[in-house]
């Protein structure tokens, strides 16, 4: 991995990573995701949405064509967290591209007839999800599992979209998109002097002060129970993890042992011994002062008795009995797999800079080295809290 160099501009965090090649990946990451909703449910995502369509210099049009001259992928995306930003263009391009984004960060524009046409892909997007049995499922679940600033699904609801005006983008964006709240990351073949430049010309504008941060609170455990469809059922299991790096490492690469990969102790259990589901998954998502292990699986509606009990018990054995030294050596290898992989990617070694930076989470090479010194009794010990702690199953059927 090369040398992460940093500097700060008026607040604003810089990341950068020389890559060899005729391309950089830029990722700002703006902390002013959905934890900022306050009484609007959805307005980051709505944001989000409004960055593209046009700012004090360049409408929709110009916007959109001017991406396309320098050649990149521009995209953003929005999370609990972050809102963030990403631009993949030629070196000689930089400085254009972070004149790009700085126009968006500090000039969009939100025009009442540009925000009712994105309100209705979004709401097209929400009545998506809510056909769907297993994202209604999770939604329900993570809206029971925390309280207070995350306790909603990130693209609102039907009711707090149609409420949302563009006054209200304008006042978000004004209160979250702050230098102190914000980091850019940086990942090719640019130097560290290209992008000193760039960020000096189009980041200067005055710092202005973030306001407080949300509170995240615990919700419930116990039993959740949801109407399903298409005759099957899915259970879910949310366990709350500390949001401590060492911990989330340690619970992650027991994750991989327990979870979703066909090696994995809940793939065989369900899908090879009992034969019951045809979906198994495990994900862990975090935040500063959050975090939840998630593990779900999939299976005819007659048989959610047997599934939910099979998901139980290998929760329970793995945190009774412990790991071989054979699924540990074979957990590093993935997850030494996974951190080479984002070494290939500019993009997401960019995001990894930008994302994990605002969050507190170590950089790759740092978090790699933290994989490498984790004992198998610290993984152990992980586990045996995260089966411990608050649980929450949903089921869907």
């Amino acid at each position: 991995m090369s040398v992460t160099r940093k500097f700060a501009h008026q607040g604003l965090r810089v990341l950068h990573q020389h890559a060899p090649g005729p391309l950089t990946a830029i990722s700002l990451a703006v902390r002013a995701g959905a934890r900022f909703d306050d009484r609007l449910p959805g307005i980051a995502h709505v944001s989000e949405h409004m960055l593209f369509q046009g700012t004090a210099t360049m409408d929709q049009r110009e916007l959109n064509h001017r991406a396309a001259e320098l050649g990149g992928e521009h995209n953003a995306d929005t999370g609990y967290e972050t809102i963030t930003l990403t631009f993949d263009v030629f070196n000689e391009d930089l400085d254009d591209a972070l004149a790009m984004l700085a126009e968006q960060f500090y000039r969009t524009e939100v025009a009442e007839d540009r925000l009712n046409k994105e309100r209705r892909v979004v709401l097209d997007e929400l009545r998506g999800r809510q056909d769907d049995p297993t994202d209604r499922l999770h939604t329900r679940a993570w809206n029971a599992f925390f309280s207070g600033a995350i306790a909603h699904p990130i693209c609102g609801t039907v009711k707090s979209l149609r409420s949302i005006g563009a006054d209200d983008v304008r006042a978000f964006l004004h209160a979250n998109f702050v230098h102190e709240r914000s980091v850019l990351g940086v990942v090719g073949g640019c130097t560290i002097a290209d992008v000193r430049r760039a960020v000096r010309r189009h980041f200067g504008e005055p710092a202005r002060k973030a306001g407080p941060v949300p509170t995240v609170a615990a919700g419930r455990g116990g039993r959740l129970r949801c109407s399903g469809g298409n005759g099957q059922a899915t259970v879910l299991a949310m366990m709350e993890v500390p949001a401590d790096p060492a911990e989330l490492i340690a619970v992650g690469l027991a994750l991989d042992l327990v979870g979703s990969d066909p090696d994995s102790r809940l793939f065989q259990e369900i899908r090879e011994r009992l034969g019951l589901g045809y979906d198994v998954s495990a994900h862990l998502d975090w935040g500063p002062d959050w975090a939840v292990a998630s593990v779900s699986a999939s299976a005819g509606r007659s048989a959610v008795s047997r599934l939910e009990r099979a998901m139980d018990e290998t929760l329970r054995r793995a945190a009774e009995g412990g790991f071989g030294d054979d699924e540990m050596k074979r957990a590093r290898t993935k997850l030494r797999y996974r951190y080479a992989s984002l070494g290939e990617s500019r993009m997401d070694r960019a995001l990894s800079l930008s994302e994990g930076t605002m969050s507190g989470f170590p950089l790759p090479h740092e978090a790699e080295r933290m994989v490498a010194r984790v004992t198998r009794e610290a993984v152990e010990a992980a586990w045996r809290r995260t089966v411990g702690a608050r649980r929450l199953w949903a089921i869907s059927a």
